[in-house]
């Protein structure tokens, strides 16, 4: 229900340049030891996926907005995302674009530390499962505490 309304609003919304109306997100905790070697992108809703061309070239894109984007990426529409979108590449690392409106300008939903590889979403090639203090995914001291862990959640799960 909320992300109809938040569907909605998104559609609505009256502001003179839709560029204004996103934001990139500051991920350099996510890439302080991640060493990115293909470049893609990803979103939140597949209809934000379809606003963006990696061909497209586009040089009137804000540079606020082009330090989080791949070069050679364009927005098809002139349409702002509704949630947000991750890219990365070897130059820029992982990065985050998100709508203004969008509370959440946190990264790690960026990388593998959050997304199952059994999730259709692709994600910046960074991390693992567990996350760092500043939203940075680490990896475990050990495998023991992985094993650990599955042993604990299938046995009270399970």
């Amino acid at each position: 229900m909320i992300k109809i309304v938040w569907l909605l609003a998104a559609f609505s919304s009256t502001a003179h340049c839709f560029y204004d109306q996103m934001r990139c997100a500051n991920c350099s905790s996510v890439n302080q030891e991640c060493k990115i070697q293909t470049t893609g992108w990803s979103c939140e809703f597949e209809i934000d996926a379809k606003k963006l061309d990696p061909n497209l070239n586009s040089s009137q894109i804000p540079s606020s907005l082009k330090t989080c984007m791949p070069p050679g990426m364009g927005f098809i529409k002139e349409k702002p995302i509704i949630g947000y979108c991750c890219f990365w590449s070897p130059e820029l690392g992982c990065q985050k674009i998100k709508r203004v409106e969008y509370e959440n300008g946190r990264c790690h939903r960026c990388t593998r530390a959050i997304w199952s590889s059994v999730m259709e979403n692709k994600t910046c090639p960074c991390g693992n499962w567990f996350l760092g203090l500043e939203d940075s995914a680490i990896r475990p001291k050990s495998r023991g505490s992985i094993l650990i862990l599955l042993t604990l959640y299938t046995l009270l799960f399970l």
